[in-house]
C-alpha cells in the first residue's frame, strides 16, 4: 500500500513538474521587473531630493539679492529730498539690475529642471530596455 500511495504521488509529481517550472520561471520574471521598476523608484527619488536642493540653493540666491538690494536703498531715502532725480536714476538701474538677476536665476533653475528631467529620462529609457530584455528572454526560454 506504501509503493501504490508512492507511486502515485510520484506521477502526480510528474504531471505538475511542467506546471511548476512554468510557476517559477513566471515568478523570477515578475521578481526581476518589479527589481528594476524598484530601482527607477529610487532613482527618481534621489533626482527629485536633489532637484529640490538646488532648487533651495537657487531661491536662497534669490533671496540674498533681494536682501542686498534693499541694505542698499536704506542710504538712499536720505538723499531724496536732496536730489529726487538721482534716487530715480539709482531706482531705475537697480530695477534693470534685479530684473536681470531674476532672468539668470530662472533660467538656472529652468536648467536644472531640465537636467534632473534628462537624467530621469535615461533612467527610464534604461528600466525599460533592461524590462523588454527580461519579457523577451522569458518568452524564449518558455517556448
Amino acid at each position: 500500500m506504501d509503493t501504490a500511495t508512492q507511486e502515485r504521488t510520484a506521477r502526480m509529481f510528474e504531471h505538475m513538474k511542467p506546471d511548476l517550472e512554468a510557476t517559477a520561471h513566471s515568478l523570477g520574471v515578475a521578481q526581476r521587473v518589479i527589481g528594476s521598476l524598484t530601482e527607477l523608484s529610487i532613482v527618481a527619488a534621489k533626482e527629485n531630493a536633489r532637484l529640490a536642493a538646488e532648487l533651495q540653493v537657487t531661491a536662497l540666491e534669490a533671496l540674498h539679492d533681494s536682501q542686498s538690494a534693499a541694505l542698499r536703498w536704506h542710504p538712499a531715502w536720505s538723499e531724496a529730498l536732496t536730489d529726487p532725480l538721482r534716487l530715480y536714476q539709482r531706482g531705475f538701474s537697480e530695477a534693470i539690475e534685479s530684473s536681470q538677476r531674476a532672468l539668470t536665476l530662472m533660467g538656472a533653475s529652468a536648467r536644472l529642471v531640465v537636467q534632473a528631467a534628462d537624467r530621469l529620462q535615461t533612467a527610464a529609457t534604461e528600466t525599460g530596455r533592461r524590462i523588454r530584455e527580461t519579457l523577451n528572454g522569458g518568452a524564449e526560454n518558455r517556448h
